[in-house]
């Protein structure tokens, strides 16, 4: 797996993305492209049985934590989580 590395990632603009649009969004634009897609077909699979709002909540704090590493100067995974229960989901 590759590093991501983006110092100029402000982290409230993937935690937004992330939110307000299809839940995963903001993982693309850090890079994390496998992980962006398995979020939006979470949103949409769980929305068909009336809970997907709980991903674009979940994913909106992840992406804000990894933007915070980015930002510090920090490397992250393609699969990295900043929350760990995460890594029982995306691993």
């Amino acid at each position: 797996m590759g590093e991501i590395s983006k110092p100029d990632t402000n982290p409230i603009v993937p935690a937004l993305l992330n939110f307000f649009l299809i839940g995963g969004v903001g993982y693309l634009m850090m890079g994390q492209q496998k992980k962006g897609i398995i979020s939006i077909v979470a949103t949409l699979l769980l929305s068909c049985v009336g809970v997907g709002f709980i991903v674009p909540i979940i994913t909106a704090y992840d992406a804000y934590l990894l933007g915070q590493k980015l930002q510090s100067g920090q490397s992250i995974g393609e699969m990295e989580n900043g929350l760990e229960f995460l890594n029982a989901v995306f691993k």
